[in-house]
């Protein structure tokens, strides 16, 4: 069992509003990933979707490949059959958004730079989806920011009118910026968007920040605290079941 203290990004922030038994189960899984979150095709999709917004959303040809890769997949499983029914809706939409991009900003590809960022003791894993510049006059360095999806089919970044959920989420790419993307240029909260890509709907960092960062810490060090006692357990309980098994 890998005790690295490393969580996504979507699961910091699906863990700052969930249930008590949601924020267990999130950490367990952290720890011990099962096959349905392993299984996703979303960072396929993620990474089509990276070349079709650097083209200024007029090339496709990345997502239409895997689309075409998905129908003609012969599905194994109900289950799989709507990971891949998913994962079409997903790049349907993605073509479908209304993308929230300046015509004076340039879009380049993030490989090759950093994708995580780490604070009280857990690794957040951002892996954006593209990095966004925008050169501005007066100003030397120009401004930078970051974009990136989220594919939550059923849990989506809003509950009813409250944005909340991405706002953070948005934070937390602008902090990343921030903190790991500073060699580009200055970090722009108004260019680092969290896209929920089923929803078709995007937000912003928020301009006043540091209540939410401080939210943030928190969630990161209650996650911190509570990740050797839980991983203590789960090994505890394999380690019960494997000498059951054995008997």
């Amino acid at each position: 069992m890998d005790t690295r203290k490393i969580i996504s990004a979507h699961k910091l922030i699906d863990y700052a509003f969930a249930s008590p038994q949601k924020r267990l189960a999130i950490i367990q899984n952290a720890l011990q990933p099962p096959t349905f979150i392993m299984d996703t095709m979303y960072p396929d999709v993620e990474r089509a979707a990276g070349h079709f917004l650097i083209s200024n959303r007029n090339n496709s040809s990345h997502l239409d490949k895997l689309d075409e890769i998905y129908q003609t997949r012969d599905a194994h499983s109900d289950h799989h059959e709507q990971r891949l029914l998913n994962a079409m809706d997903a790049i349907s939409h993605v073509k479908a958004m209304n993308w929230p991009l300046s015509d004076t900003w340039s879009l380049e590809s993030a490989q090759g730079l950093p994708t995580d960022m780490t604070f009280c003791g857990v690794t957040i894993r951002i892996r954006p989806s593209v990095i966004l510049k925008r050169r501005q006059s007066g100003f030397r360095y120009p401004f930078v920011g970051v974009l990136k999806t989220y594919f939550g089919k059923t849990n989506p970044l809003a509950v009813g009118n409250d944005g909340e959920r991405g706002v953070l989420f948005g934070t937390l790419l602008h902090w990343f910026a921030e903190e790991n993307l500073s060699f580009l240029g200055t970090a722009d909260s108004s260019m680092c968007i969290a896209a929920d890509v089923f929803a078709e709907k995007t937000y912003l960092g928020a301009r006043r920040y540091k209540q939410r960062r401080k939210q943030l810490e928190a969630l990161a060090q209650e996650i911190a605290d509570r990740w050797e006692p839980i991983s203590d357990r789960l090994q505890e309980r394999d380690e019960s079941r494997f000498s059951s098994a054995h008997q």
